[in-house]
């Protein structure tokens, strides 16, 4: 996943004078689009209730919240956590 993330990192910087807030709403979309292709929607939307409920612990300085795991008890293959 590592690598993937480098990637979209990379074209999220070459995107020219689309703004940061564009560019969220295009991952996204693009996020639930391909999650509900191989997850289905409701777990996909739950993914990413996770991601954001771990992004305000990590926030708020919570040493226990991680990204580590947030795939467990999904539906996926040869992934490994980000």
């Amino acid at each position: 996943m590592e690598d993937f993330y480098k990637q979209a990192h990379a074209l999220a910087e070459s995107a020219g004078d689309m703004s940061g807030a564009a560019q969220t709403v295009v991952f996204f979309r693009v996020a639930l689009e391909r999650g509900a292709q191989e997850i289905g929607m409701m777990p996909t939307i739950h993914l990413l209730s996770k991601l954001l409920t771990t992004t305000f612990g990590i926030m708020a300085g919570d040493d226990d919240a991680s990204f580590d795991g947030v795939l467990d008890g999904f539906d996926v293959e040869d992934e490994t956590p980000h």
